[in-house]
């Protein structure tokens, strides 16, 4: 019985020191690839050269449209009727520009159905984003 009790319990085996760092790496795999599929836009339009003076603006109602006349906002699709839905509200009732991402070989047939329901809806200035040229 004696031998029975000297004896101590198996030892587990020491941890590898490249396991947490394993870890650590497929956890940062799996955010980034999260955070790639994350967009704002899913909509690939490319807008128009400018060789003017841009300004940068970031408030206000920002819709895209693409070369197939397709209406989004947010990457998600917007009837014409809905637009005025999408308006931000302003305090002292000055209404705040729209921006337009129009595909650079967007025809105006189809940007003509966009400008009328923008100015049926209130909107009284339309900015059309572009690029700088180079």
């Amino acid at each position: 019985m004696n031998g029975m009790l000297s004896q101590q319990p198996p030892r587990r085996p020491a941890m590898e020191p490249a396991l947490p760092l394993i870890n650590v790496v497929f956890l940062l795999l799996v955010f980034f690839m999260v955070a790639g599929q994350i967009s704002r836009d899913k909509v690939t339009v490319e807008a128009p050269r400018s060789s003017s003076e841009l300004a940068e603006e970031s408030d206000g109602l920002m819709l895209t449209l693409d070369q197939q006349g397709q209406l989004t906002h947010a990457g998600e699709p917007v009837a014409l009727e809905n637009i005025a839905a999408l308006l931000p509200a302003t305090e002292d009732d000055t209404p705040k520009p729209v921006r337009l991402l129009a595909d650079a070989g967007t025809r105006l047939h189809a940007m003509r159905p966009v400008l009328k329901a923008l100015q049926q809806a209130g909107v009284e200035e339309v900015r059309l984003v572009t690029r700088e040229a180079r």
